[in-house]
């Protein structure tokens, strides 16, 4: 009976532990894509040296959910930083909605931000 408890007791340890950590690491993830929104209304994303090849794709992902095309050719050195980035964001009908990038995303402090008004198709980009 003692054996049964204390193997409960650590089956719901480690429970507690894995569901820490699942909380830890969606904290982590939501505080970097904290500055990115995309709505049925807009889009505003901001891409750094730091962005991943994943992340980038989910962005693909979530703007075609919209109906948009998130097309990019990204360069990446041997340790798979992101060193430089152009994109375009397409309609549904293939029309331009913006395009733009960055050549130096390793530099301090570098970002792109681009925000889409999907309604009136405004587009605007920011470099630094």
């Amino acid at each position: 009976m003692n054996f049964g408890l204390n193997l409960l007791y650590k089956f719901q340890s480690m429970k507690i532990i894995r569901v820490l950590v699942a909380a830890i690491l969606a904290t982590a993830c939501t505080t970097l894509f904290a500055q990115n929104t995309i709505t049925p209304s807009q889009v505003d994303i901001t891409i750094t040296g730091q962005t991943t090849r994943e992340q980038l794709a989910q962005l693909n992902k979530d703007m075609r959910a919209l109906g948009l095309t998130f097309t990019y050719i990204p360069q990446f050195d041997n340790d798979r930083r992101l060193l430089s980035l152009q994109y375009k964001v397409l309609a549904a009908d293939k029309t331009v909605l913006g395009m733009g990038g960055h050549e130096a995303l390793q530099t301090a402090d570098a970002s792109v931000n681009f925000h889409l008004n999907i309604a009136t198709s405004a587009f605007t980009e920011i470099k630094k």
